[in-house]
Parts: structure tokens; C-alpha cells; sequence
């Protein structure tokens, strides 16, 4: 509990992560601007569909995610914050613990914007495109044939929940490449390139969609609806569990034999 009264007041004293939020929120207006204007055929589905693309949550999430790792976690161990904690009797397990909720609040702040117009423009009239199958818009584009109710007011949480939870532990490897390389830099690359290249991947083949499958990067963001199934909540969230799990496991073995200087 002491570390983590650290961080958030070494975070609150920062302006990295909110600087991210607000990039976060940028992105999150944009984006459903986007999917009203193609609606109401002010803008074309090609040009949403391509570089305004980039403002969605699938892509933000990836690279605020890796950019959030690498300045609000990664530069503890360059500015011997984690040397510090070792030294003041803190066990490694408890440290790498400490980091993890810290950068699952971090992931929920920058997720909150896409979460938050779902929910301020579902119980609305304002009509939105689904253009990109991606959970924001599939929840935006979804209400309009829903009735404004309480279920519709829980449908949009657990799709928005396990639409985060798979950002998460798809984002995990940050963690992982944290205590592995110590660096900021190498970080953010190393997870954002990990989360551009086994996205599509997974769609290469069969072959690779098969294993890919059982990863976060393998599931099927267009499924993520007011009618999925319960088979696929379950799947979804035990493979991202799992996922979360290993690479804690993967993050610890190695913080546990590392060096800090």
C-alpha cells in the first residue's frame, strides 16, 4: 500500500499521464464525430475508414498504452526508484504487484474517454455508422436498435468492460518488457510493435489464427456486441486472464534474477 500512495502521488505530480488522457479524450471525440458524420454522409466511409482510423480505441490503446508504460512506469528504473524500494525492504514480488495495479489504473484512465461517449450517446437520438467493428462504435451504433433501459445501461458496461480487460492484457507485455529491458525507450517500442504486428498476424493463416486464438491479439474485437454470447465472454476472459497471468509469472522470474543498479 505504500508504494502504490507513491506512485499515485508521484503521478499526480506528473504531467505525462495526464497529458495521455487528454489524448485519449481527443481521440475518443474524433472518432465518434467520425462515425455521426459518415452517418449523416458528411464524410466518406473510405476516409474514416483510413487515417481517421487511427483515432480508434483499438489504436490508441496501443500506442498511449505503450507510451503510458514506458514514461509513467519504465523511467523508475532509470531515476533508481526501484533500486530504492529494493533497498527499503521491499520484496520484488510486492514492487512488480505495485506496478502492475498502477498501470491497470493508468489503461483505465486512457480507456475512460471511449467509455464514457458510449455512454452519453447511447441514450441519445444522435445516430453513429459502425464503419470499424471495433466496440465502441459496435455500442454506438447498436443502441440506436435498443430501447433506452436499464439492461441497455448494462449491456454497454459489460461490453466496455471486457473490451478494456482485453486491451489490458493484450498491453501486459509492457510489464514483461519493463523489467526485462529497464529502458523507457525500448519499451514503448517493443510494445507497440508487438501490438501492430500479432493483430494481423493472426489472420495470416489458418495455422496462425489457430494459435493466436488462445492470445488476447487473437480475439475477435468485432464480436464484442450487445448480442455475444456467453460462450464467447467466458473464452475471452479466461485466454486474457491466462495471458495477464503468464506474463506476471514471465515478468517475475525475471525481476527476480535481475541486477538492479
Amino acid at each position: 500500500m505504500q508504494l502504490l500512495k507513491a506512485d499515485f502521488f508521484k503521478l499526480s505530480r506528473s504531467i505525462s499521464p495526464w497529458t495521455l488522457f487528454m489524448l485519449a479524450l481527443i481521440s475518443a471525440i474524433v472518432f465518434a464525430a467520425c462515425s455521426h458524420y459518415v452517418t449523416i454522409d458528411s464524410l466518406s466511409i473510405e476516409t474514416a475508414s483510413g487515417s481517421l482510423s487511427l483515432f480508434s480505441e483499438t489504436q490508441m490503446m496501443a500506442l498511449l498504452g505503450s507510451i503510458a508504460a514506458g514514461i509513467c512506469l519504465t523511467t523508475d528504473f532509470e531515476n533508481k526508484i526501484i533500486e530504492n524500494a529494493i533497498s527499503g525492504g521491499h520484496s520484488r514480488n510486492a514492487i512488480m504487484i505495485n506496478k502492475m495495479i498502477t498501470f491497470f489504473i493508468l489503461i483505465a484512465l486512457l480507456y475512460l474517454p471511449y467509455a464514457a461517449i458510449t455512454l452519453l450517446f447511447a441514450f441519445t437520438d444522435t445516430a453513429f455508422s459502425g464503419f470499424l467493428p471495433t466496440p465502441t462504435l459496435n455500442i454506438l451504433s447498436g443502441a440506436a436498435e435498443q430501447v433506452s433501459t436499464a439492461g441497455l445501461f448494462g449491456k454497454i458496461l459489460l461490453v466496455n468492460g471486457l473490451s478494456f480487460f482485453i486491451f489490458f492484457s493484450q498491453l501486459m507485455v509492457s510489464i514483461f518488457f519493463m523489467f526485462l529491458f529497464k529502458k523507457a525507450v525500448l519499451v514503448i517500442a517493443a510494445t507497440y510493435m508487438t501490438s501492430l504486428i500479432l493483430g494481423p498476424v493472426s489472420s495470416l493463416n489458418e495455422t496462425i489464427h489457430s494459435v493466436m486464438a488462445y492470445t488476447p491479439y487473437g480475439i475477435d474485437l468485432s464480436q464484442l456486441t450487445f448480442h455475444m454470447s456467453g460462450k464467447f465472454i467466458g473464452e475471452s476472459f479466461l485466454i486474457s486472464f491466462v495471458f495477464i497471468l503468464v506474463f506476471y509469472l514471465a515478468s517475475f522470474l525475471i525481476f527476480r534474477k535481475a541486477e538492479v543498479k
